[in-house]
């Protein structure tokens, strides 16, 4: 095994390729473009003023804060909850079926089932609601609750 040698600060400013694992015990900062072929620990903050690309996976074990825009090519899968600010959007416009609708109704539940599952809207009372879909009568109805 070869001991390398260790630096208070590494300056690069060419180019820097690292073929396997980087660990950074403190802060790093990107001025342009990171691209890792290994693996890459990060102790405490990264800084990236251009742009990284992640061709594996990515791990964020605390949090996580992007400040203006997160382009997702795919599919975003949480494992708790997605929230937002503002407006959480589908974009596409909705396709009307084939078939002809039929009168439907909102049912509103109160209290409702605790944790319901669903889009969590908050309403002009200030209050919260969870929207879903009831099938409970053999028909898919709107259902909303208060969180």
């Amino acid at each position: 095994m070869i001991d390398l040698p260790t630096f208070d600060s590494v300056q690069v400013t060419g180019s820097q390729t690292i073929g396997q694992d980087l660990q950074v015990g403190g802060s790093q900062t990107i001025g342009t473009h990171l691209n890792v072929t290994g693996s890459q620990t990060i102790g405490t903050h990264l800084n990236v003023s251009g742009s990284q690309t992640i061709a594996g996976s990515l791990q964020v074990n605390g949090s996580e804060a992007i400040l203006n825009h997160l382009g997702v090519g795919g599919t975003v899968t949480a494992g708790d909850s997605i929230r937002a600010a503002l407006q959480l959007a589908a974009t596409n416009q909705a396709a009307l079926p084939a078939s002809i609708p039929s009168v439907q109704q909102v049912r509103y539940y109160n209290p409702g089932a605790a944790n319901q599952p669903g889009l969590v809207l908050t309403g002009t009372d200030g209050l919260t609601y969870v929207l879903f879909v009831d099938v409970s009568s053999g028909t898919p109805n709107l259902a909303i609750q208060r969180a």
